[in-house]
């Protein structure tokens, strides 16, 4: 059995409603489940091995991380599997763990990966980190050995201080730039980045189109302190944020 240090289409699959059962798992008990991933011969793989556990229900299953921002699941679900490599053009996986953080912010987000997961916590908030798990993708793991991972991370039992690692000296400026942002305005801002527009991210992530125009405007203040009148705020903000995130 592996440990938690252990091999991704486009659109949403239809999943089960909210409410209706999976096929094997109707008990008061089951861990709500909801899974990214973009390879779709893996997504349909690994989402009947997991609908074959007892006490595992999954009730979302999405192919990218914008369509996975489903309130109304989100909100039942108990913990997210979700791969970091999701879509170059879209939210990481990390990036969607966040936003679904700021539905829900008891679920449990588990991320895997084809590539090394040890410099990932360093992009999860200091004070959302509990409840976190990650770990390499390996065709030697069963389904049995992801509902382990899934069950833990969902009752806090996450794994991230195995793989926090030491900030190295050049990089702790733009660490501490990056959470200088709240995670809401790192969530409005990757959103952003997609070509959402404010009133869409608004939709999502269920808040007034005021109140994000003023995370924007507060987002904008710390990112570019130095910016001059006439500079397209937006944009540069933009840039800004997907530095910082390549970066940490």
């Amino acid at each position: 059995m592996p440990t938690f240090a252990h091999s991704s289409g486009n659109t949403c699959d239809n999943t089960p409603a909210i409410g209706e059962p999976s096929v094997t798992s109707l008990g008061m008990n089951s861990t709500r489940v909801i899974y990214v991933e973009n390879d779709s011969a893996l997504r349909q793989f690994l989402q009947e091995s997991l609908s074959r556990i007892s006490d595992l229900e999954v009730i979302g299953t999405y192919s990218d991380g914008i369509s996975a921002l489903n309130r109304a699941v989100a909100k039942k679900a108990d913990v997210a599997l979700i791969d970091f490599g999701l879509d170059t053009d879209g939210l990481n996986g990390i990036e969607l763990g966040i936003a679904l953080r700021e539905i829900n912010e008891y679920i449990g987000i588990v991320i895997y990966s084809q590539f090394n997961v040890r410099k990932m916590v360093n992009r999860v908030p200091p004070a959302m980190r509990n409840g976190w798990s990650f770990f390499e993708k390996s065709g030697e793991m069963s389904g049995s050995d992801y509902a382990k991972i899934l069950k833990e991370t969902a009752i806090g039992k996450g794994n991230w201080e195995e793989f926090f690692p030491v900030t190295p000296d050049g990089d702790e400026g733009e660490l501490n730039l990056y959470y200088e942002l709240t995670s809401r305005q790192r969530s409005i801002i990757s959103l952003l980045a997609q070509g959402i527009s404010v009133q869409e991210i608004s939709l999502r992530l269920d808040l007034t189109y005021a109140y994000v125009r003023k995370e924007l405007s507060r987002a904008y203040d710390t990112l570019l302190p130095d910016a001059k009148e006439g500079d397209d705020l937006k944009t540069l903000a933009i840039l800004k944020y997907l530095q910082l995130v390549k970066t940490i």
